[in-house]
């Protein structure tokens, strides 16, 4: 498959891709796997590790801003739930990762398209119904780690095999089930995030990889996660010009849509 050397192409996918996810508190991976397999024409298998270091990329540059919002003290005390969560998240990451080395490319096609149309849902539901937080989960120090690590199993096997940080799933766990408030939980998302991304990309760095080529990084990776930080910032910046709850399921629909258009025929054309 001929890919488009074009750096210009990447850093402006990150950045339209960034703002959007700035704008509802995500990092946007979700949206940057289509078009890294639609636009830039890599294969799903390839699509999935540029994915996660442009995704580690965009939360390493947005972690440090969150300190003077949300100070590590109020993390604190939610320190069982985000360590728990970690456990399990870390483990089926690189379980997860193991198992997309191994899948057919119809296989992974089928399972991307599958992920992501039920992250899409997760927006649209995220903005139809607005979460409260409540604590569902017992206040003992067990129930918090079990609890947490079975959720976290989920969102890591998700994570590796997307190329995603999972926020999209963290948050609304910590809120719903934990009663953490919206702004702490994307902190905790990020603690959750970043080594279970290290994790999976850990397992992508092998020979033959992607990732093993410069001109891969210099042409997509480093131009994408520029972009994708920039255009977080600037969909940070922008909060308040567009309702979230409106925009999360503008960008469900888009998500859906775009996966449909791309991934649907990903099989056929990989088996041609």
């Amino acid at each position: 498959m001929t890919r488009p050397a074009r750096p210009a192409l990447s850093f402006g996918i990150g950045a339209a891709v960034g703002t959007a996810g700035g704008l509802i508190g995500l990092g946007g991976a979700e949206f940057r796997l289509p078009a890294l397999v639609g636009v830039l024409r890599f294969s799903a298998r390839e699509a999935v590790a540029v994915n996660l270091v442009a995704s580690f990329i965009v939360l390493a540059a947005a972690s440090p801003f969150r300190t003077g919002t949300v100070p590590p003290a109020q993390i604190a005390p939610h320190l069982p739930a985000v360590l728990g969560m970690l456990a399990g998240a870390m483990s089926a990451a690189w379980v997860g990762a193991g198992w997309l080395r191994r899948a057919s490319d119809r296989l992974l096609g089928r399972l991307i398209l599958l992920l992501l149309v039920a992250l899409g849902l997760v927006l649209i539901a995220e903005g139809l119904f607005v979460a409260e937080p409540r604590r569902l989960v017992g206040e003992g120090l067990v129930p918090t780690l079990l609890v947490a690590a079975a959720c976290g199993v989920v969102i890591g096997l998700v994570s590796s095999l997307l190329g995603v940080a999972g926020g999209e799933l963290i948050i609304p766990v910590f809120i719903l089930l934990f009663g953490v408030d919206v702004k702490l939980a994307g902190s905790m998302a990020m603690l959750v995030g970043m080594p279970t991304i290290a994790v999976g990309l850990s397992r992508h760095l092998g020979a033959g990889s992607v990732l093993r080529s410069r001109a891969v990084w210099r042409q997509t990776v480093l131009p994408l996660g520029a972009g994708s930080v920039t255009g977080a910032v600037l969909g940070a910046l922008a909060l308040g010009l567009v309702p979230s709850q409106a925009l999360k399921i503008g960008l469900g629909i888009v998500l859906i849509w775009s996966a449909w258009g791309v991934f649907r025929h990903l099989p056929q054309r990989a088996a041609g």
